[in-house]
């Protein structure tokens, strides 16, 4: 039964289930600052590159609108006409630093949370009309980070425009004495520049914002010792995860199984229903090592290893038999059957000899004795 750990403090790490299951609820790490800070860079930046062609539409427009005759302001279509000409123009001028400032937002959010979708953040959740939650969070830590950015914000702001000020203020002095046309274009430069300027300083507030922001995610999700216990439980307890597991335990331990075949000295086969493979070398070993063990697919498979890297395979069905049952992997074979297994590695040491061109044919395997309490029936 699970404890009541309603009181309990959060001092684990999030979990990555717990972490995925936040995902799933549309909660993931966000700073609004950042992303403010590099749609407006990026809109600027946008509007500066595109300066010459908005002044000139902007100029088409005015010429278009504002020097109409008695005559058209007097025909409903013309007007009409000239209002759809309008906003298309307009449409012109603001779909490229809009969609600039879009895709700097999109690319923000992307780079500091990830992408998510998740319908759940979209319904509606009556804890945030709650009087005493709203109460909590206007006097909470949250709040107080949410003001100190606030004021700073103001600060760099202010101090940004009194630089521009004072920078630009021959500029701004001079304008008096400039046509109209050069006055317009004089003003839209500096208000520009400006604005890049003040947009720009907003990435310190975001510096501020995005590890704030990260540390605050990672405190909700934390978990308590009990919460973890219990997930922990829980997904050991599943059957699938168990059956899963014990599967990827099962392939890896057969894969390290199998590289070891072709390291083996000799493989002895039942012919088709049991394989071991041995490793014997006087000086490392003390006694035969049973390197790989299988019956049926999995001795068929020790059996291709083994023709695969040349290493030798000889037919003892008793031996291969009492070897399988009575050895673990990588542990020496038992004493009883140092004769049997001696002989049979005789008779390999006499086949290497004979396919070396060093003497004569060994024949067949000998007769081996099996002791009766290692005998296993077929």
């Amino acid at each position: 039964m699970a404890a009541d750990d309603s009181g309990a403090e959060r001092t684990e790490e999030a979990t990555p289930r717990r972490q995925e299951e936040a995902r799933k609820r549309g909660q993931v790490m966000r700073s609004r600052d950042l992303n403010m800070s590099l749609s407006l860079i990026a809109g600027m930046v946008s509007l500066l590159w595109m300066a010459t062609t908005l002044a000139h539409w902007a100029i088409e427009l005015a010429h278009a609108n504002l020097q109409l005759s008695a005559a058209e302001l007097a025909r409903p279509d013309l007007l009409a006409q000239h209002l759809r000409a309008a906003l298309w123009l307009l449409l012109k001028m603001l779909i490229v630093p809009l969609s600039v400032m879009l895709l700097a937002t999109l690319v923000g959010g992307i780079a500091f949370g990830g992408w998510v979708f998740s319908t759940e953040a979209l319904m509606p959740q009556w804890s945030r009309i709650d009087p005493l939650a709203g109460l909590q969070r206007m006097f909470s830590l949250r709040a107080l980070l949410e003001l100190f950015k606030a004021l700073l914000k103001f600060i760099l702001v202010a101090a940004c425009c009194l630089a521009i000020l004072r920078w630009h203020r021959d500029e701004i002095m001079g304008l008096a004495r400039e046509t109209a046309p050069m006055v317009w274009s004089h003003v839209a430069h500096i208000i520009l520049w400006s604005a890049l300027t003040m947009s720009v300083s907003l990435l310190l507030v975001a510096a501020i914002d995005a590890p704030a922001q990260w540390f605050s995610f990672m405190r909700e999700l934390k978990m308590t010792r009990q919460e973890l216990r219990d997930e922990f439980k829980e997904s050991e307890g599943r059957p699938e995860v168990k059956m899963r597991l014990r599967q990827m335990q099962r392939k890896m331990a057969e894969s390290r199984m199998m590289a070891k075949v072709a390291q083996a000295d000799v493989v002895i086969t039942n012919p088709t229903h049991y394989a071991v493979a041995l490793r014997y070398q006087p000086g490392r070993d003390g006694a035969p090592i049973l390197l790989a063990k299988g019956v049926d697919h999995m001795a068929l498979q020790i059996r291709k290893v083994a023709d695969e890297n040349a290493v030798i395979r000889v037919e003892a069905p008793p031996l291969a038999r009492a070897i399988y049952f009575s050895t673990d992997l990588d542990r020496e074979i038992p004493a009883a059957l140092y004769m049997a297994v001696a002989q049979v590695l005789a008779w390999l040491h006499g086949l290497r000899r004979y396919r070396a061109g060093q003497g004569r044919h060994p024949g067949a395997v000998p007769e081996l004795d099996i002791p009766q309490d290692l005998r296993r029936d077929a």
